[in-house]
């Protein structure tokens, strides 16, 4: 019953958006009475947290592999692989991401995400700790925390946005501005 309601709840907000969405209307969705939505919700804002808690622990499931792949790599071809994992995550459910990303509360996101990002914030630590010879400043805490910023942010608008640039072109414009960010010239090249 719980998995009914929280994909059909998936399915309005895809459809129709946070705002049009009703636990009536998901509970129609689901094939279930409104009051047998409330045994398991007490309201759109639950299922809300249950769809989106769902979507950060696939995409933490799905960036996994590049995130183990990247340990191992150096900073060029690590970037270039988490990029590619996170955005081809995002973009599996982008129209999901639309629905959710400007109506959940930023604290709930930040709460949310926190597992990822800290494991996001790792690597590239690790990366840049490694490599620290070759920062452009000492700063590695700093360092991590503008590129795992600047990357987020970017990577959801070119879902979100769907500008006119090419995947690779994006990918390689936005590995080579956070290489550049961090690193002196022979290891940003």
């Amino acid at each position: 019953m719980v998995e009914r309601i929280v994909t059909a709840g998936a399915r309005v907000l895809e459809d129709s958006g946070y705002q049009e969405a009703s636990t009536n209307r998901i509970a129609r969705e689901a094939g279930v009475s409104p009051g047998s939505l409330y045994q398991y919700f007490p309201d759109k804002d639950a299922i809300v947290a249950e769809i989106t808690s769902r979507l950060i622990d696939d995409f933490a499931s799905a960036i996994a592999p590049a995130l183990r792949q990247a340990a191992i790599e150096q900073p060029p071809a690590a970037a270039l692989v988490v990029l590619g994992a996170v955005l081809d995550a995002l973009q599996q459910q982008a129209a999901l991401l639309r629905a959710l990303v400007d109506r959940v509360p930023a604290v709930e996101q930040q709460e949310a995400l926190q597992s990822v990002r800290a494991r996001l914030a790792d690597i590239v630590y690790h990366s840049l700790a490694t490599n620290r010879g070759a920062l452009r400043h000492a700063d590695v805490e700093r360092t991590t925390w503008t590129i795992v910023e600047l990357t987020q942010h970017l990577l959801v608008r070119y879902v979100l946005d769907s500008p006119p640039i090419a995947r690779e072109d994006f990918l390689a414009d936005t590995t080579h501005l956070i290489l550049h960010l961090a690193y002196d010239r022979d290891v940003a090249e």
